[in-house]
């Protein structure tokens, strides 16, 4: 235009190199707001604060990296204090509206990329589940599992599907949904996996039986993490000296953690050790327990000494006298450091097995393989008593086991 205009001598080649300049000049602020956008959207990090003024310590963060910018930007400070603050009614750019409608342009852009590359795989696998967000609304987190055309496996997220309820009929006709709305093919499905809840592994009713209904060689495969977290979890809760020792683990952490007092006098205690301190309990995972039985087994030392230090002070008071007291019969005995030495081995291989379990790149042979190793080591530490033993004797300097008398019931004098 502007070339033309030259040429045929017209008199509105001004205007045309005003919206040139134009042009470009919101280009430059459009590639300065899409960085930040995509930065902070990458690290899952909120946008708007208290307020969306420049200026303002409570802006947010999408504000305060385009100040942080300016810094050492001119043109983008120049921007902003012509711009900043004026409110509705002017072009800037730089409201929330605008980089809101960014957020869906890019997360549109994501998957359209990600149905792409399924249809190009042509097989798909598709994993399920769901959990209440911060706002108690039932969230289905839907992701498929793919292999690219170079042979790399992945998995992506695709979408969130809010309140799709939880009988298996909903939750079918949510992943039908799904696949319909992003035109792909049920009929290439050719695995499927969730949890061991019934309504969605159940093999008459279930989600993966509705799916099989649709697609025959869509091979259910279980969540292999969450199953092994629940065979960790009933095999422990068979045992009720299993049971007693984590109760025992919890209660260790619920004392110190009771108060900040007693949390900085074993903090004090631990000050020389480079050993982690107490960890509670997870109430989720079940072989993450392992960072609490390993703290408990680095800092043994430690944490007597933390308990005798409330019995022997003058100035404490009788309920935590009592409290420590009982904590210190508890741990300082033979019987509880080997079972702290034999769980510490337990849970460690189970949590790794665990955290493998769960990476993107495993495959089924992989799966077999560790837990074909997991059970042979379990299967061998039945004869490594004698090992146990000798480690608890070494920690806890304790040689003999308690003496537990025995109950006789008192026989009645006319009973014979």
């Amino acid at each position: 235009m502007k070339y033309r205009g030259n040429k045929l001598g017209r008199i509105d080649i001004q205007l045309i190199l005003q919206v040139e300049t134009e042009i470009k000049y919101w280009k430059e602020v459009l590639t300065r707001i899409v960085a930040v956008v995509k930065s902070l959207s990458c690290r899952g990090l909120s946008f708007r604060g208290h307020n969306d003024k420049f200026g303002s310590t409570h802006s947010g963060n999408f504000i305060m990296c385009l100040e942080l910018i300016a810094e050492f930007d001119p043109f983008l400070a120049n921007h902003i204090s012509k711009f900043g603050n004026k409110g509705k009614g002017s072009t800037s750019y730089l409201s929330f509206s605008v980089y809101e409608k960014f957020i869906e342009m890019m997360g549109e852009k994501v998957k359209n990329t990600i149905i792409n590359e399924i249809k190009n795989a042509k097989y798909f696998s598709i994993v399920v589940d769901s959990t209440p967000d911060i706002s108690h609304t039932d969230q289905l987190a839907c992701i498929f599992r793919y292999v690219k055309t170079n042979g790399e496996p992945v998995e992506r997220f695709l979408q969130f599907i809010a309140n799709s309820g939880h009988k298996s009929e909903d939750l079918a006709d949510a992943i039908f949904m799904v696949i319909g709305e992003n035109e792909l093919d049920i009929k290439n499905c050719r695995g499927q996996s969730y949890d061991n809840a019934s309504n969605m592994s159940g093999v008459y009713s279930g989600l993966q039986d509705r799916i099989k209904g649709a697609c025959p060689y869509a091979i259910f495969v279980p969540c292999a993490a969450h199953s092994l977290n629940l065979v960790a979890e009933y095999a422990a809760n068979c045992c009720t000296v299993g049971t007693e020792f984590f109760n025992f683990l919890q209660a260790l952490y619920t004392f110190f953690s009771a108060s900040t007092y007693r949390w900085k006098i074993l903090s004090d205690y631990l000050t020389n050790s480079k050993n982690k301190t107490l960890k509670r309990l997870s109430g989720t995972r079940w072989v993450a327990r392992h960072e609490a039985c390993s703290s408990l087994s680095q800092n043994w030392t430690e944490l007597l000494k933390a308990l005798n230090s409330f019995v022997e002070n003058p100035m404490e008071n009788c309920k935590t006298k009592c409290e420590s007291t009982g904590l210190i019969k508890k741990t300082n005995s033979l019987e509880m450091c080997i079972l702290v030495s034999f769980w510490n081995d337990i849970l460690e291989r189970f949590n790794s097995t665990s955290k493998k379990l769960q990476t993107i790149e495993i495959d089924l042979t992989i799966v077999i393989n560790l837990y074909t190793s997991l059970i042979h080591y379990i299967t061998d530490l039945r004869n490594t008593f004698s090992h146990f033993e000798k480690l608890a004797m070494e920690k806890s300097e304790i040689k003999d086991y308690k003496v537990v008398r025995k109950k006789k019931r008192k026989v009645p004098y006319d009973e014979s």
